[in-house]
């Protein structure tokens, strides 16, 4: 059963962000908003206790797409919220075809009631969630978010083990499990296949490298 706990904070915006989207909550608190780390069951963000949002890269919109998950997650948005936003963050060469690809948007807005966004990197995300949350919040609605006993999960496990990996973010953790298919992959993969995801030099290899293979002392 799902109840609703709701945040108070009277001086500053606030944002409520699942543990996975940390890279844009600093971005957030750059901006002068108070974001709070919280343990959601739909949705990376929420601005109120109407709005929730969803933040993709645009090569996990698409993949969502093929295997049927951006269906399921905007059906649990629409289900617990009355204002649902997902936000579609750069580009990618992701291929998909364009009828299958326009036909997915339009049942996001027409069959869901889903508001799309696209935004250029993060800090065009934090910045889209601020004035969301600051016109929602200057209304006088309370922010608040779903709780409830979540479901196991091994995406949100395979993500929070990549991501663990200091200098790692919410986006290159879905790049890295995106181009090895698993964590063991990702683990075990040399320098050079580590360069070759977009976003990631030679130093943050290497210090990923370092980080999983120095001895335990």
């Amino acid at each position: 059963m799902k109840t609703q706990k709701v945040l108070k904070h009277e001086e500053k915006v606030m944002v409520i962000y699942d543990y996975r989207e940390r890279e844009v909550a600093e971005l957030l608190k750059k901006l002068g908003a108070v974001a709070s780390e919280q343990p959601l069951d739909v949705g990376d963000f929420a601005t109120s206790k109407e709005t929730v949002i969803e933040r993709k890269t645009h090569s996990d919109f698409v993949s969502s797409i093929i295997d049927g998950r951006l269906f399921e997650q905007a059906e649990r948005m629409k289900d617990n919220y009355d204002n649902a936003v997902m936000i579609i963050e750069g580009n990618s060469d992701r291929g998909i075809n364009e009828n299958a690809l326009r036909g997915a948007i339009a049942s996001m807005v027409i069959d869901f009631g889903i508001t799309l966004l696209t935004t250029k990197n993060p800090y065009d995300t934090a910045k889209t969630i601020y004035w969301i949350a600051k016109r929602e919040q200057a209304a006088g609605k309370p922010v608040a978010f779903k709780t409830g006993k979540k479901p196991a999960d091994s995406k949100r496990l395979q993500e929070f083990m990549v991501a663990s990996i200091p200098g790692v973010s919410t986006v290159l953790t879905k790049r890295l499990l995106e181009r090895f298919g698993t964590v063991e992959k990702v683990f075990t993969a040399s320098e050079k296949e580590l360069v070759n995801v977009e976003r990631i030099g030679k130093k943050l290899a290497k210090k990923i490298k370092d980080v999983l293979t120095k001895k335990y002392e």
